[in-house]
């Protein structure tokens, strides 16, 4: 009876750990669903982020005050650096605002075409809508690149470098406008303010020195290099207006913590120029087109 009496309780300790194993497997197959579940919303999301009718809200910061200041002080400096360039095409990569607008054509590069991603109702319109990480421009034909803010808003920074560099011919230039996380904005960014599409420290992406280094090593040399914009994103006119002092001291004291650094650079190629050997080979024949007869190795046998 004893006997029995183990194997009964044996049989209903097995069902038990049957049960409760059947149970932590149905509490694991109820977790991977809602980890699937989380992972697929947080897929839908990410495609929602990259709809255009986002990235469209992304380039909202020109509308503010700060963002008006920051345009006006970049069409400025880049009229100076249109004087001196010359060609016959310019690709424009960026939103088509008409301060920027107006400032490209009086330039000497009558042939414009503006490229965006995207393109808002209250915008200019673009002459082509495309993705940064892939420019539908033949290489090797374009004379100038200016990219406003394009980096600050590129998927891929580095690959749109990499299509500047392509479609650029020997000798073209680009200028390359953007945010510098190493200022004021990006302590602003730090403070939290980095939700708002908004505020310019939701752009920060790509540093001056990181830049360089790409342009390096695409083998295009930094010719001018720019910093302004030293004053704090503040929305108010009048506190705007009071920290004028702050442009001539950041560039003085502080060069390379502007808000906003503009670089211009050019696209050298190394070409291999043919020249002539400076030795001659000569070749011992008459005059008539037969070999001189020689007694070399032969002997008198008389």
């Amino acid at each position: 009876m004893s006997r029995d009496g183990d194997g009964n309780r044996a049989d209903v300790d097995l069902s038990r750990c049957c049960g409760d194993l059947f149970v932590i497997v149905s509490r694991m197959a109820e977790t991977i669903r809602e980890n699937q579940s989380t992972i697929q919303q947080s897929d839908n999301d990410h495609f929602m982020n990259h709809h255009p009718a986002e990235k469209v809200a992304s380039d909202a910061w020109f509308e503010t005050l700060y963002g008006d200041y920051i345009v006006n002080a970049e069409a400025e400096l880049l009229k100076l650096w249109l004087k001196q360039l010359f060609g016959y095409r310019m690709v424009l990569l960026g939103a088509r605002l008409p301060v920027w607008d107006a400032c490209t054509r009086e330039g000497h590069i009558r042939q414009r075409i503006w490229i965006n991603r995207t393109h808002a109702q209250d915008q200019m319109r673009c002459d082509i809508l495309s993705s940064m990480s892939a420019l539908p421009v033949h290489s090797d034909c374009v004379d100038l690149v200016i990219l406003f803010h394009a980096l600050d808003s590129a998927e891929d920074p580095r690959r749109l470098i990499r299509e500047v560099e392509r479609i650029l011919i020997p000798e073209g230039r680009v200028i390359i406008f953007g945010f510098n996380p190493y200022s004021l904005l990006g302590v602003w960014r730090m403070l939290g303010r980095r939700h708002s599409s908004k505020e310019m420290g939701a752009h920060l992406k790509v540093g001056c020195r990181q830049l360089n280094e790409w342009l390096s090593l695409l083998g295009m040399e930094i010719e001018e290099k720019n910093y302004f914009s030293f004053r704090p994103p503040v929305q108010k006119q009048a506190t705007l207006e009071k920290m004028a002092f702050m442009e001539a001291a950041g560039q003085k004291l502080w060069p390379s913590s502007g808000g906003v650094y503009a670089i211009q650079a050019v696209k050298k190629v190394a070409t291999l120029t043919p020249f002539r050997p400076s030795f001659q080979w000569y070749r011992r024949f008459s005059t008539n087109g037969v070999a001189a007869p020689t007694t070399r190795g032969m002997h008198d046998d008389s």
